[in-house]
Formats: C-alpha cells, structure tokens, sequence
C-alpha cells in the first residue's frame, strides 16, 4: 500500500503538467435570415492578425492537464459573415481598408477578447462603422457571457468539453451580432 502511494505521488507532478491540446473545430453557422434588410450598402473589415486569434485554456472539470485551443479569430470572423450578410441591401467582405467599391458603411471588427471561466465563454467585440468618407460614425465594445456547461462537463469530463465550448460560444456570438445589426438598424439614418 506504501508503494502504490509512493509511485502516486511521483506521476501526481507529472499527470498535472502532461495532457493533450484539444483543438474545438467549429461548424460554420448558416447565413442568419432577418425578417427584413437594412436598406444600406456595407462592407466588412476584419485583420488577418484578429481572424488568426486562438484561445488556449484548461479547465480543473475536464482534467487540468488537457489544453483547450479555440481558433476564436476565426469563429468570430465566420459568424459575422453569417450574421452579416443578410442583414443589408448589399454585404461585401474587403480585405483593405483602403478599398472603396461602393458600399455606403465599413463595418471593422477592431478587437477580440475572449476567455472560458466556469465552463462559460465569455466575449467582448469591439467594432467600429465609418461612413464613405472614412469618418466614424459608431463605435462601440460588444460584451456577452455564455451559458456553463459546467454540470455536463463534471459528468462527460474532457468528452464534453468540447461541445460546451461551443455551445457557450455560440450563444455569445449569436448575442452580439444580433445586436450589433439591431444598433445599426436603430441609428443608420443618423449617419447619412
């Protein structure tokens, strides 16, 4: 019995530094149908250095020694494609800001912070709209915190990590989106 406590005692030091890298792929989101358009022309800026974004965390619920990497740049960026595109007259993904092709708003997603807390996700998007003329015309910081998966977690370990990962995460980007358009819906007419 001294033995077995022994030996426990030495592999504890190295089970709690050694794991696994989960990478949580996520499926893109279908196109969001809004019930009616904003009558605008936009565009959509995100940096190749915000798409790239990745979140590296652990969690004591699902087995500390595992890490957790979330490709969050590239989520946000395929959720606003999808909770974007439908919303206006006309939607136009760019890679330069310096491009203009006839859109009447840019819409720049600035930056990301994102973290997992108590088996729940939380965001913050900060974007900023300018009119054809390069003059801002909105800005504002998104905070949303998802749902814990944290009872699902305790009970499937590592199994369900995974899936509360993104089931916390689309909730804050369905969140966010929804009200970034809705802010846009509120206040376009003042920036013309």
């Amino acid at each position: 019995m001294k033995n077995i406590i022994f030996i426990g005692m030495l592999l504890l030091p190295y089970l709690s530094v050694s794991g696994c890298a989960h990478y949580v792929e996520f499926k893109s989101p279908d196109a969001y149908q809004y019930d009616s358009t904003i009558p605008v022309k936009v565009a959509f800026y995100m940096d190749k250095s915000l798409k790239d974004k990745m979140y590296y965390g652990r969690a004591a619920s699902s087995g500390i020694a595992n890490r957790w990497d979330v490709p969050v740049g590239k989520t946000v960026y395929e959720y606003a494609i999808s909770y974007l595109k439908n919303g206006f007259t006309s939607f136009t993904e760019i890679d330069s800001t310096v491009q203009n092709s006839g859109y009447d708003f840019l819409i720049k997603l600035s930056d990301i912070n994102y973290y997992m807390e108590g088996q729940a996700a939380h965001c913050d998007l900060t974007f900023s709209i300018e009119d054809l003329t390069g003059k801002e015309v909105f800005n504002k910081k998104y905070h949303s915190d998802g749902p814990s998966g944290y009872g699902r977690v305790l009970a499937g370990g590592a199994f369900a990590q995974k899936s509360a990962i993104r089931q916390s995460t689309n909730v804050v980007l369905e969140t966010i989106f929804k009200n970034l358009v809705s802010d846009i819906q509120a206040n376009y007419n003042t920036w013309k």
